[in-house]
């Protein structure tokens, strides 16, 4: 037994049934205007000739052609020029026509009023197609531009979805995906109706228990897959004709190629996001590997050293036993890093918060930097009357000793390393320069990333982490990193601060 449902013909049926109705308005308004207008005219049948009056009733024709169209066109051609004949041509009120003159008079009205009827409708029609493309070339435009700015399926359905509402008045619309094709049945359309619509390729329509509404099913598809159907309720006027109906299917398409493009472009995101693990991993696997393995190394070795040795001098031992504290620092550094790192990424740290001179910050840093400062030159300035800031200080301090030993370690052991502290503006600006090989001419902000040095392989021990301790330090008190190169050579980090205004403690001391 055949389906119910096709493009069909109930819906050309009811679309029909939708333009009778206007056509007859169309009609009862033609036969007003003729009637009105003769009343009008009639008493001025023995003033005007009737060459004038066969005129106004050719204005009828046209202005109801305009309007209504064809039909009605012709209508009023021909009930225009029987009243006409009635009323105006001897003998009145008779459609005898007794004189040759005024039977070719009659004629000559009805051929034009029918050929300025049919010229006129024909203009009407092809205006309205022609505005009516336009605004769904407009409505097209628009509908694209949106497309073009989604950035995933979602986006693209809720897009989609939204357009059917405000340009077809659809209702209930949703989309049953191509895993769903098959199996998918609700109160709109069942599982056949669905496969059928897809594998026609074509929009397909069902009459509802609402006679005005009708079903209608968009298949989704471009030239190398589908992506399911889009179900909705429509009133059958929305897609009485072709050309509303090929405009609902190239929205169709466009949805489709949306679709497809989210596709893809989500593809490549899980490739580059499985790339990027994949090469984080490998980058912790070869830093651990460096510099874990370096200082394990050099203590296996010195405590070997020791045990196989235990009669060495004294200075000999106190050189092996500095060295194994040095090497166990190194280790406890780099997990110290690690776990800085880690709880600055998951947002596990609380700032403690107060309002500190950035002088004291200063100074505790540079006594606990001296353990591997040692004879390294570092000049201090600072601007005087500075404000206090309000830091963590414990972070500060972090991230203090983290830009001197990056600048100790990247410069020669004969240069000097400057500390400069000013302000600038609103905010406080802590700059440690050194005099080493500088920065590399581009991506400079790369090297504030996760396990990034400025030179891949590099005898100088590190993870790569500390920039990026710093980094997260900064904004964690809604700061800034910032790199440049330096003139004469070798590079500049600073660590800017915003000021905010400082509590005035002078006066809560006097009250």
């Amino acid at each position: 037994m055949p389906h119910e449902y096709s493009s069909s013909e109930e819906d050309v049926a009811f679309s029909r049934l939708i333009g009778k109705r206007r056509s007859i308005r169309g009609y009862l308004a033609a036969t007003l205007y003729i009637l009105a207008g003769t009343l009008l005219t009639t008493p001025l049948r023995g003033v005007l000739d009737l060459s004038n009056v066969a005129l106004l009733y050719v204005l009828a024709v046209v202005l109801n052609g305009v309007r209504y169209g064809r039909g009605v066109a012709i209508f009023a051609a021909v009930f225009g020029s029987l009243v006409f004949a009635y009323v105006f041509v001897p003998p009145h009120f008779s459609l005898a026509i007794t004189e040759i003159q005024y039977l070719l008079s009659a004629v000559i009205m009805l051929v034009v009023a029918l050929l300025v009827g049919h010229v006129t409708a024909n203009l009407r029609s092809h205006s309205e197609v022609v505005e009516a493309q336009a605004a769904q070339n407009k409505a097209l435009y628009e509908f694209a531009r949106q497309l073009t700015a989604t950035r995933s399926s979602e986006a693209v359905l809720e897009t989609s979805l939204r357009f059917l509402e405000r340009n077809f008045a659809a209702r209930h619309a949703h989309l049953i995906g191509p895993e769903q094709v098959h199996s998918a049945a609700n109160a709109l359309a069942d599982a056949a109706l669905i496969q059928a619509s897809r594998e026609r390729r074509q929009l397909l329509t069902r009459p509802t228990a609402v006679a005005a509404n009708v079903v209608a099913l968009l298949p989704l598809l471009t030239a190398e897959s589908g992506h399911g159907v889009i179900c909705f309720e429509v009133a059958a006027s929305q897609l009485e004709t072709q050309s509303q109906r090929e405009f609902l299917e190239t929205v169709g398409s466009l949805i489709a190629v949306a679709l497809e493009r989210t596709h893809y472009a989500e593809v490549a995101q899980e490739v580059e996001l499985r790339h990027a693990a994949a090469t984080l991993r490998n980058t912790i696997l070869s830093s651990l590997s460096h510099d874990m393995r370096t200082p394990l190394t050099a203590l296996v070795g010195t405590a070997d050293t020791l045990m196989l040795a235990p009669m060495l001098p004294p200075e000999k031992q106190h050189a092996l036993l500095s060295g194994l504290r040095e090497q166990a620092q190194s280790i406890f550094q780099f997990v110290n890093n690690l776990l800085d790192m880690a709880r600055l990424q998951s947002g596990g740290v609380e700032l403690n918060l107060a309002w500190q001179p950035i002088e004291e910050v200063v100074g505790v840093t540079l006594q606990q930097i001296k353990s591997i400062a040692e004879a390294r030159q570092i000049g201090l300035s600072i601007d005087p009357d500075l404000p206090p800031v309000l830091i963590d200080a414990v972070l500060i301090e972090r991230a203090l000793w983290n830009l001197l030993e990056n600048a100790i370690k990247y410069s020669p052991a004969d240069s000097p390393v400057e500390l400069a502290i000013r302000r600038l503006g609103d905010e406080l600006d802590i700059a440690v320069g050194d005099r080493g090989e500088g920065l590399p001419t581009e991506n400079v902000e790369a090297l504030f990333g996760l396990f990034q040095r400025g030179h891949a392989e590099s005898s100088v021990p590190g993870a790569g982490l500390g920039l990026a301790i710093v980094k997260n330090i900064a904004e964690a008190h809604h700061g800034r990193l910032t790199a440049n190169r330096r003139k004469g050579g070798g590079s500049c980090f600073h660590l800017r601060l915003p000021l905010g205004q400082a509590p005035c403690l002078a006066l809560e001391d006097e009250a």
